[in-house]
């Protein structure tokens, strides 16, 4: 296959897609929310305003380099900038299904091109990546730069600066740093540090002010970014708020479990690496970000994609009936949303019974069951590991 042509033909079905999102949905209030922050955080750069004043209904809760990088938005219309945005989102999507298919070895052209486009069909309805196309959020351009960085070859001088550039808009792809460090990808992992350090440091000079305040303690203020206890919200934290019903006193708690799973979470991604699952392990420290993260709001959950690539990809090779039935729960639940049956409000919320406690808790469960099956399978080969062959 002519791959100038695949691509083309990827770019003008993300563009007709955009438009034709446009026409749908820019009578939504949702429509480009988050993309509008974008702009006027942009737009406060270019007037020297406070980047931080909340000019915007939600306030600009990204860093300063962000809001240097979002500055070509500035002076584009809602319209235009939702063509863009869904365009260039949808164009990551389908890059990212592309190395997953590679990752999960299907690598003939004609098979993998037919995969990616039907994959993609399928999942601009999951509930992330619907809710990132809708508002304009920028997730699944983070996620194409952590996946590109994870697939680069370890010897790739350039390998490290998809995530360092990740982290510079939102902190926690940050963490992949970490994972580049367990795994002894050492010098990724200090590229990765390097770009971030060097975008912190653009932040600075660009803007001195602004990057006083947020790198002063801004940073650390979750709640300018919501609620905990939304339901909309399934990071650990969140789900500690609504289960113990309270907002009090938590923090302990929550920092403690937190740590266990960064400690769990790499644990397994090193077992994954070590094993040749690249994907697994990827997805392993992927819900480790979204668990540990003071608020996961709907959209940040697009790392179902690669995980329900990689549970497909399992099934069929393992001829899983029980794996078949995991991916398509998981599949139903993003598409479901369990959560929405759960009105919002800020003290409701602290209240919620049993049932709706689980309905508001699915996405987060999904992560942490995962983390618990690649620990069972860890665990499993280890124990065989001992049995001596004539044994087993």
């Amino acid at each position: 296959m002519h791959r100038a042509g695949v691509a083309a033909a990827a770019v003008g079905g993300a563009f007709v897609a955009a438009i034709a999102a446009l026409l749908l949905f820019q009578g939504n209030p949702g429509w480009m929310y988050d993309a509008k922050v974008y702009r006027e955080g942009a737009q406060a750069v270019l007037s020297g305003h406070d980047l931080y004043a909340n000019l915007h209904r939600a306030g600009f809760t990204y860093t300063p380099f962000a809001a240097l990088a979002f500055v070509p938005l500035a002076p584009l219309s809602t319209s235009v900038v939702g063509v863009l945005s869904t365009t260039v989102s949808m164009v990551c999507l389908e890059l990212s299904i592309w190395l997953c298919m590679g990752w999960i070895g299907i690598l003939r052209d004609r098979l993998r091109v037919g995969i990616t486009a039907a994959a993609c069909l399928a999942a601009i309805w999951l509930d992330p990546v619907s809710s990132t196309l809708l508002l304009g959020q920028v997730n699944l351009i983070l996620m194409l730069l952590v996946l590109f960085d994870c697939w680069l070859p370890d010897g790739n001088r350039w390998k490290g600066i998809g995530v360092g550039v990740a982290a510079s808009i939102k902190l926690l792809p940050a963490f992949f740093i970490l994972y580049f460090l367990v795994t002894r990808r050492l010098r990724a992992a200090a590229m990765a540090a390097a770009t971030f350090a060097g975008t912190v440091a653009v932040g600075f000079i660009a803007l001195p002010k602004d990057s006083i305040t947020y790198w002063g303690g801004k940073v650390l203020d979750s709640s300018r970014v919501g609620d905990p206890q939304n339901p909309r919200s399934q990071s650990l934290q969140s789900l500690l708020v609504r289960w113990l019903h309270t907002t009090q006193d938590i923090r302990p708690a929550w920092l403690v479990l937190s740590l266990a799973i960064v400690i769990a979470a790499l644990t397994l991604a090193v077992w994954a690496n070590r094993n040749g699952d690249q994907l697994l392990a990827t997805c392993t420290c992927a819900a480790a970000t979204l668990l540990i993260a003071p608020i996961t709001w709907q959209h940040h959950w697009v790392w179902v994609v690669p995980l329900l690539l990689w549970l497909a990809r399992q099934a069929w090779r393992l001829q899983s009936r029980l794996l078949w039935i995991a991916a398509a729960l998981v599949l139903l639940e993003f598409y479901v949303r369990p959560y929405q049956w759960i009105p919002v409000d800020q003290v409701a919320d602290l209240r919620l019974d049993p049932w709706q406690l689980a309905l508001s808790s699915t996405y987060a469960l999904s992560a942490i069951l995962l983390l618990a099956a690649t620990g069972r399978a860890m665990w499993r080969q280890g124990r065989l590991a001992l049995i001596p062959l004539e044994h087993r």
